[in-house]
């Protein structure tokens, strides 16, 4: 499953940006209904004025539907072309594509959709894009090797021992962000990593070879390029909010959490829910979880804006309210079995969603939906 990827034994945490899908086949199989709709059945028709967008060679390119998209060679998730994360800054809206780098939509004047490139196959081929922090003016990005899942080695890389990217609308290039201890330590690699503002960072550091696998905690300070050693229990703290409801909970978002629970069907054992909350207003993603530490979860990305909330169910249903209002479901067109949506943000008066062809740990087509709100 593309829930927890359990690189060494013992290990139950769950691992920021990494989270993407959670536990959708379990959850499905407990349910009767998953993402796709059952075999046979035909794709629900998108709603007036929704656009489909496939990436091919790290470019999104219209299709009628994901049935129709081009077909592409699976790939592990880690390396696969698809869009990893999502993030605005200063009003735009930016795509971490995996694989390739930056791209910001837009529309033209006759309200077409548009897009600008930011690549670069050096830095970000065969590395995983997994989080991407607004920070005065620049966005940062996360990146690693995943030595388990690529198609490459990492000898191979022509640039090593970096682990944050930074992007600058005012510049042409990236620049690095390099924590002292990866100056230090470059065959390190940043497997784990948490926001805990637009300047704090918390890594977790894995160093691996034929005899032993060690791990390393610090916190890192982007603005003074200061950093400090940490430990396990920091780095789980940073991850987020080990409980959706109860002091530590914010009354508002404990009832929606509670609204979404009842949609969702029982978990599997072993598993916990996962809200994650991005909003315009905040760089840092928070992050509330059911249990503190579960072997695999059952992710639900949330956007708020001005008081209203959404929530994208693993079957493809969004649930949103507002301040005084009931919740409401609005049901996405459906997709064909093995597709599944990933993430949403709302942008002007569409929602931007993600989808992915998946099969266990391999990714095939890949793009977004464009779906106006009415």
């Amino acid at each position: 499953m593309r829930g927890l990827r359990k690189e060494r034994s013992g290990y139950r945490g769950l691992r920021p940006g990494v989270l993407i899908l959670g536990l959708l086949a379990a959850l499905a199989g407990c349910s009767g209904r998953g993402t796709g709709p059952v075999a046979g059945a035909a794709m629900s028709p998108a709603a007036n004025g929704a656009s489909w967008l496939q990436l091919q060679s790290g470019a999104f390119q219209p299709v009628a539907d994901p049935s129709g998209a081009a077909p592409v060679a699976r790939r592990p998730w880690t390396v696969q072309s698809r869009v990893a994360d999502m993030a605005f800054l200063d009003g735009a809206l930016y795509f971490g594509v995996n694989g390739s780098g930056l791209a910001t939509i837009g529309r033209d004047s006759t309200g077409k959709i548009t897009f600008d490139y930011h690549s670069d196959s050096l830095i970000f081929e065969h590395r995983t894009i997994t989080t991407l922090v607004p920070r005065q003016g620049s966005l940062a990005i996360h990146i690693y090797f995943n030595a388990l899942l690529n198609d490459a080695r990492q000898q191979d890389l022509t640039l090593s021992g970096i682990s944050l990217v930074s992007y600058s609308p005012r510049q042409s290039d990236y620049s690095f962000l390099i924590p002292p201890f990866q100056r230090l330590n470059p065959d390190w690699e940043a497997v784990g990593f948490a926001t805990e503002s637009e300047n704090s960072f918390d890594f977790e550091w894995k160093y691996t070879d034929a005899s032993e696998t060690r791990f390393q905690y610090t916190r890192y300070h982007a603005d003074t390029k200061a950093e400090e050693p940490a430990d396990r229990d920091t780095f789980l703290a940073a991850l987020g909010v080990p409980a959706i409801e109860g002091p530590s909970v914010p009354s508002t978002l404990a009832s929606f959490f509670a609204s979404c629970r009842a949609e969702l069907p029982a978990l599997a054992q072993g598993a916990s829910l996962q809200f994650s909350l991005r909003s315009r207003a905040s760089p840092v993603r928070r992050n509330y979880r059911s249990q503190k530490e579960s072997e695999t979860a059952v992710a639900v990305p949330m956007f708020e804006e001005e008081g209203k909330l959404l929530a994208l169910l693993p079957d493809g249903r969004v649930v949103s309210t507002e301040t005084g209002s009931a919740p409401r479901t609005l049901a996405l067109p459906r997709l064909p079995r093995g597709f599944y949506y990933t993430d949403l943000v709302k942008w002007g008066s569409s929602l931007v969603i993600p989808w992915e062809e998946i099969s266990f740990t391999d990714v095939g087509r890949a793009g977004i939906l464009v779906y106006p709100l009415s």
